[in-house]
Order: C-alpha cells, then sequence, then structure tokens
C-alpha cells in the first residue's frame, strides 16, 4: 500500500483514501476484516496513531465498524450509517467516490411558497419559506446549482455556515433528519444565470434533479431542486439483487 508523502496532519486523509478506494472497488467487500493497526503500519511505514486516526475516519463514514478485540470490519452496507446513502450529505458521498468536493452558498433568505412547494409542505400559497441557493464544486469545478426550499421554522438557519453539510447542521441544531422522499428527473435549458454558475452555455442541457424530503417523523423537511452539467454526471442504477 503505497502512501504519499504529507504532513503529518493530512496523511492520516490520504490513508483513510486508500483504504476507502479499496472498499468501494472490491478489494475488501462487505464484511470482510481489515489489515490490523499492525500490519497497516508495517505496510504503510505510517504510526500507529494515523492509523488509528484514519480507520476513525472510515468508521464516521459508515464504511468500516470496529469489534473490540476482533479488529476492523467492512460493513454490510458500506457508505450508510444512520441514514440511506440517499441522504449521504454531498462532500461525503464525493469522498467515497473519491473525489474533492466543496459548496459555496450564492444567496440566502425568506420566500413565498408557491406551486408544488406549498403543496409539499401543505400550506398556503405565499406562506413564508426558508430559500437556500448554493453552488457544488467537484474537483474545484461547478457541478450544480442547487436551490433548497425549507418550512419558516427553520428561518435561523439563514444565518448559519451554509457551506457544510445542510443534513448534519439541520440534525445538529433542530434534532431533525431525513427519514424518505422520491426524486423527480428532467431535462432543462440552463438560464443565463444558470450558464453564468455553472460555466456552460446559455441554453445548454442540464439536468434538474427535484427532491421532496420527509422527516424520520414523516413531516416534510425539504424541496431541492437541482440543476446539474450533464457533462459531468453519471447516473447509475442496480438491477436486480
Amino acid at each position: 500500500m503505497e502512501i504519499r508523502n504529507a504532513s503529518t496532519s493530512s496523511l492520516y486523509l490520504e490513508l483513510a483514501s486508500t483504504i476507502r478506494n479499496q472498499i468501494l472497488n472490491g478489494t475488501y467487500s462487505q464484511g470482510a476484516k481489515l489489515p490490523s493497526e499492525s500490519e497497516l503500519m508495517a505496510d504503510t511505514g505510517c504510526s500507529r496513531s494515523t492509523v488509528r486516526h484514519a480507520l476513525n475516519v472510515l468508521v464516521d463514514e459508515g464504511l468500516v465498524v470496529k469489534e473490540r478485540g476482533r479488529g476492523a470490519f467492512v460493513t454490510g452496507n458500506p457508505g450508510a450509517k444512520d441514514d440511506d446513502l440517499s441522504f449521504m450529505s454531498f462532500t461525503k458521498m464525493m469522498a467515497l467516490r473519491g473525489a474533492r468536493a466543496k459548496t459555496r452558498t450564492a444567496d440566502a433568505h425568506m420566500a413565498r411558497a408557491a406551486g408544488s412547494i406549498a403543496t409539499f409542505f401543505d400550506v398556503p400559497a405565499g406562506t413564508p419559506v426558508v430559500k437556500l441557493i448554493r453552488v457544488r464544486y467537484l474537483d474545484d469545478k461547478p457541478l450544480c446549482l442547487e436551490t433548497t426550499y425549507l418550512p419558516e421554522e427553520f428561518s435561523e438557519i439563514i444565518d448559519a455556515d451554509l457551506d457544510g453539510s445542510l443534513y448534519d447542521l439541520l440534525k445538529a441544531r433542530y434534532r431533525r433528519s431525513a427519514g424518505h422522499g422520491h426524486k423527480e428527473f428532467e431535462v432543462c435549458l440552463a438560464t443565463q444565470n444558470e450558464a453564468f454558475l455553472l460555466d456552460v452555455a446559455r441554453n445548454a442541457p442540464l439536468m434538474l434533479i427535484t427532491d421532496y424530503v420527509y422527516d424520520t417523523e414523516g413531516a416534510p423537511l425539504h424541496v431541492s431542486k437541482r440543476v446539474q452539467r450533464t457533462d459531468r454526471a453519471k447516473y447509475i442504477e442496480p438491477i436486480g439483487r
């Protein structure tokens, strides 16, 4: 296992990335036991602290579980921990694929519910809702423009740092987690603003993905409309078992 020279603070992240990729490409299958800490130290030249820190990163991501006295094992459902993979944060999901992701908040303000937004939240048209507009980047290049609507009760979130995981923020501040929902897919053409933010030509074809998400108690949590560049996206759906 080759680990490049790096600063002490980032070496564990590089080791975590290497093991993560080995899990995702099938080198270590579901339920497989990972090499012991001593074996990883001998194989990589890393210190025990670095190895433990790297494994803890994978535990936090839900890819690995540690069993006292037995070692570390690949989980039976890689990529999922408390929530379904569908509700994993964008940053974590991209990290599992070995990509570098970040989010930049373009705007956050109160708006008025209308159309399908009002219908989903079961409120009259014109009811105040939170509107968040964020640009998602993959390896420092724009991937999608995401507009998220939340019920008025989350209004204080407008002043929070929204460049991280929205799900983590909702869970930490409001004790609300995504439970279930559905997606709608359609093709749209880039508006002038979308073209500017995503660095594509105006009227370029984009994929519009709309998420309607309920929390674990069955209450409407958010609607997210994501316009995504088609030249940087791949959609994979499993068939059968």
